[in-house]
């Protein structure tokens, strides 16, 4: 039988939808979370003369690693020490599981386990600068950014961009405390916001040239498939800049993609050596495709609950995690 692992959090919204899909291919799930390990997760493993062999078990699901059909790296969060040790002692356990843990699980590629996708190239390719730069080279199109602690340089950016700028986080766009969750959404930078610059000195921060936009693109791709939902924001007010603060009032259909575009996202997949990607884009009121952004771990089947069997992509991810060899870019 075909073993799937997820390494995932206990309240991840995906998870219940496409574990059926994959169970429906007469696959067998164990999903845990890297922060479970090792208070409840158990690894057995022994390095022989060409690799690591051995077994997980966790809730008295045992799984051999050589049997791993693949292994999808979604939303895990890493393990944290009891409090009950130093700081120092619980910086080394920590690290001490997430590198055995996660150096084993890697290792497995030699018994052709796909990943989708691995940690670094996911790390990598968080990285906001280098995926527009990387966009920019194969082609696609990017807007004007600056990225700086230095707020004397903002003022010049500003006019340059004939006063229409946004600031959006460089990172996820997300500050995440012991017991909430806030966001950092796009926002427009007006003229006044030129007059108290000299908070930006504490971090870098992301200026971007504003783009108007005829509709927003979510682009997602799983393997060798790629889907594109029209975001429809620009009647909203509320979502005009940054659609997360107007869910209530838009509305999707699917896209049907140029083939040129097409050919350049699955290039820029490649390129960050991904199996997952979900990215943002526009079409200006022109026809334009503009890339925005890359999320090599994004959400995507709130986009299924909307469009249904018009979108389907938690068929797709069962199919590549059940199938990579047919299915894997």
């Amino acid at each position: 039988m075909k073993e799937v692992l997820i390494l995932t959090q206990s309240d991840d919204p995906h998870m219940p939808p496409i574990a059926e899909e994959i169970r429906s291919r007469g696959a067998s799930i164990i999903c845990f979370n890297l922060a479970d390990f090792p208070e409840q997760v158990t690894l057995q493993t022994m390095f022989d003369r060409e690799s690591w062999n051995g077994v997980l078990v966790y809730k008295s699901h045992h799984v051999l690693l050589n049997s791993l059909t693949s292994i999808w790296w979604r939303r895990p969060k890493r393990y944290k020490a009891p409090d009950a040790y130093s700081p120092g002692e619980r910086t080394f356990l920590e690290e001490e599981a997430n590198r055995g843990i996660i150096g084993v699980l890697e290792s497995l590629i030699f018994h052709n386990t796909l990943w989708v996708s691995r940690s670094h190239n996911i790390r990598r390719a968080d990285l906001k600068p280098l995926q527009l730069a990387s966009a920019q080279h194969l082609g696609l199109r990017v807007p004007r950014t600056l990225v700086t602690n230095d707020p004397s340089i903002i003022q010049e950016f500003y006019e340059s961009c004939h006063g229409s700028v946004i600031l959006k986080a460089v990172s996820r766009g997300s500050i995440e405390d012991d017991e909430q969750k806030r966001f950092i959404y796009t926002s427009k930078v007006l003229p006044g916001h030129l007059l108290t610059l000299e908070g930006v000195r504490v971090t870098a921060h992301l200026f971007q040239e504003y783009i108007p936009k005829r509709v927003e693109l979510r682009v997602v791709v799983i393997g060798q498939q790629v889907f594109a939902a029209e975001i429809h924001s620009q009647h909203s007010e509320r979502a005009k800049i940054d659609f997360r603060q107007g869910y209530e009032d838009i509305t999707y259909d699917v896209h049907i993609l140029p083939e040129d575009i097409k050919t350049k996202i699955f290039s820029l997949v490649r390129l960050f050596d991904l199996q997952f990607s979900s990215m943002d884009f526009i079409v200006t009121p022109q026809g334009e495709y503009v890339f925005l952004d890359l999320n090599p771990n994004g959400q995507f089947y709130w986009l299924q609950m909307r469009l249904s069997e018009r979108f389907p992509v938690k068929e797709a991810m069962a199919n590549l995690l059940v199938y990579p060899k047919d299915y894997c870019l």
